[in-house]
């Protein structure tokens, strides 16, 4: 949908095969002063060739893109018959478990959903015919359903050596979904898949196995979504969805008059709040430079009228957050908005129109807003993350900064703690309250909350490139204390959400990351990173994994990512805990999703 922009990180394109995965643990993150060596691997600044696998001696990412594309072939026989077209991506001894294994138990179900799993390795011995039975059964359930709701995908996680030169094996991830007509079902699963490959080294090899594991089916019990999409019939009568909105950033992109570095990937937010005393949730978008911001009030019949010029707020400055606060303790909701290089506070006047109070300076490439009252003054105080800096030419991103640490980046632009003093006015109190230690990471989102249950809010920070920071409040002062604690993650951080998953009394904490398939690929190969300590390199391949859940033990935090099943948000941006079928036990929504092909596909 198009209004629904999300904040990302700059990162690699992958072929997708139709795809998306999880993967195994890797060590906890490790400082440079525990390495016992400076910053190390400076990359480049002038960009690298295109590569080609088969030509800089890569040949698991050549078997890789091999495999990607029979399973690309074999993806299109679920819904769509052809014996023949099977027959050719097969051995001539082709084995193969049940797609659905036995020993498939139920582990929840209530009046939306079934969820059922696989409880222990499969039981019954692999045979010739069993993928042609299953592909015939997919597609006599899901004939009815309408193609709209027909989707499978595969995405090439690892490749090893068989047993012999001519074989390989590959880890991917397998997911599908169809409707019967009755029922929506997924199904989700970890393939090992046995390769041989062809004598004359120029055809695509065959499947010669396909071993089934961590099978997963959930079927909806209504036949229909869990959610909606209601944007248009919320937003469409107003002007500017037709106008602006509904068009896309790639429409907006060739046609904004300035272009700051996180521009390209949509990184505005949005903001909820009754900001008119009706009692009905209103809200305020963020748009790129050039674009006007919207307000829009909630009506009772759940449409919304856009009214950004008639509240004051229909700012056209590159804006990347926004929050609806009571900043004055006057009861009705304030307007804060991170634009680049300040922050906008703006007074809620009578509830008919917001005025800007003041500007405050910070970093330039702002990216997002987090509240509390740090000191428990009574009022709430703001905490501003940046991004890249400026060093008066724009702001570089990534590795296109000539002195940039991919794994351990501490050249971002500086985050900002303002003190609110009443009466809306703020004062930068970074450096006194210790808040500048560690703050330089390239941060995209903040969070607060009481981890160690003494009475005041602690900070985490999610680092793109630098290492997470965990902030824990002395008493108005704080202190990095990340690495002592165990919750020091690096691999990309978008986000941070905290909740209590295990209803043990204390708050945990869930990091948003980005998963790579290329990455945990390559990041496994011999040749990866050969002079490098084997302690980076295991950094690196934790870059790839994915997102992270850090239990609290009340002593500090402990990663149980794998055991939790939670690694897998995909290519993740943002996620919050939610308890989503009010069974008390809070649930995770994880918003994902990448461009990965030449055309605007819509895999977002």
């Amino acid at each position: 949908m198009a209004i629904t922009l999300l904040a990302p990180c700059c990162g690699e394109r992958e072929e997708d095969t139709g795809n998306t995965p999880e993967l195994g643990s890797g060590p906890p993150p490790l400082s440079p002063e525990a390495l016992g060596e400076p910053l190390p691997e400076v990359l480049s600044s002038a960009p690298p060739a295109r590569d080609d696998p088969s030509a800089d001696g890569w040949e698991t990412e050549v078997l890789a893109a091999n495999a990607g594309q029979q399973l690309k072939a074999l993806g299109h026989l679920f819904f769509k018959e052809g014996s023949a077209d099977l027959a050719a991506l097969l051995a001539p001894d082709f084995t193969c478990e049940p797609l659905v294994p036995s020993g498939v138990e139920t582990v929840l179900e209530d009046d939306l959903v079934l969820v059922e799993r696989q409880n222990s390795p499969t039981s019954t011995p692999p045979g010739e015919k069993s993928l042609a039975n299953a592909l015939a059964e997919i597609r006599k359930l899901s004939r009815s359903g309408g193609e709209t709701h027909q989707h499978v995908h595969f995405k090439v996680v690892s490749v090893s050596p068989g047993s012999t030169g001519d074989t390989f094996q590959t880890e991917v991830i397998f997911s599908l979904s169809f409707s019967t007509g009755e029922t929506l079902v997924e199904h989700h699963a970890t393939w090992l898949v046995d390769w041989k490959q062809p004598s004359n080294q120029i055809d695509l090899p065959s499947l010669t196995n396909l071993a089934v594991r961590d099978f997963s089916r959930t079927t909806t019990k209504q036949g229909t979504p869990l959610y909606s999409d209601v944007t248009s019939s919320a937003l469409g009568d107003t002007p500017c969805y037709r106008s602006q909105l509904g068009l896309g950033l790639n429409h907006w992109l060739g046609r904004l008059p300035v272009r700051a570095m996180l521009n390209r990937f949509g990184t505005p937010g949005l903001a909820l709040g009754d900001v008119n005393g009706d009692g009905l949730e209103d809200l305020y978008l963020c748009q790129e430079p050039g674009l006007p911001n919207r307000l829009f009030l909630q009506k009772p019949d759940g449409t919304a009228e856009e009214t950004s010029a008639a509240w004051g707020v229909d700012w056209i400055d590159d804006s990347r957050s926004a929050l609806f606060l009571d900043l004055d303790n006057d009861g009705d909701q304030d307007l804060v908005v991170a634009l680049y290089g300040m922050v906008v506070i703006a007074r809620n006047e009578d509830r008919k129109r917001f005025t800007v109070a003041t500007a405050l300076p910070c970093t330039p490439s702002t990216t997002s807003l987090a509240a509390a009252d740090y000191d428990r003054d009574g009022l709430l105080d703001l905490y501003v993350c940046g991004y890249a800096q400026d060093d008066g030419r724009g702001a570089s991103i990534g590795a296109a900064n000539d002195r940039f640490v991919y794994h351990d980046a501490r050249n971002g632009g500086a985050n900002s703690l303002f003190r609110n003093g009443g009466n809306l006015a703020f004062h930068d109190v970074t450096a006194p309250t210790g808040l500048d230690q560690n703050n330089r990471r390239w941060s995209f989102a903040a969070s607060w909350e009481d981890y160690d249950d003494d009475g005041d809010q602690d900070l985490y920070v999610a680092n793109d490139y630098g290492r997470n920071n965990l902030y824990r409040n002395d008493g108005g002062k704080f202190v990095d204390v990340a690495a002592s604690t165990g919750s020091e993650d690096s691999a990309s951080g978008m986000s941070a959400a905290w909740g209590d998953y295990d209803r043990d009394g204390r708050m945990d904490l869930y990091v948003a990351n980005m998963f790579s398939a290329a990455g945990s690929r390559i990041t496994t190969q011999k040749q990866f990173k050969t002079g490098t300590r084997e302690e980076i390199r295991d950094r690196f391949r934790r870059f790839a994994r994915g997102n992270t859940l850090f239990r609290n033990t009340g002593e500090g935090f402990e990663d149980v990512s794998v055991q939790a099943g939670v690694t897998l948000g995909r290519w993740a941006w943002s996620s919050n805990f939610v308890d989503l079928n009010n069974d008390a036990w809070p649930d995770f929504v994880v918003a994902n999703g990448y461009l990965s092909s030449e055309t605007d596909s819509g895999d977002l």
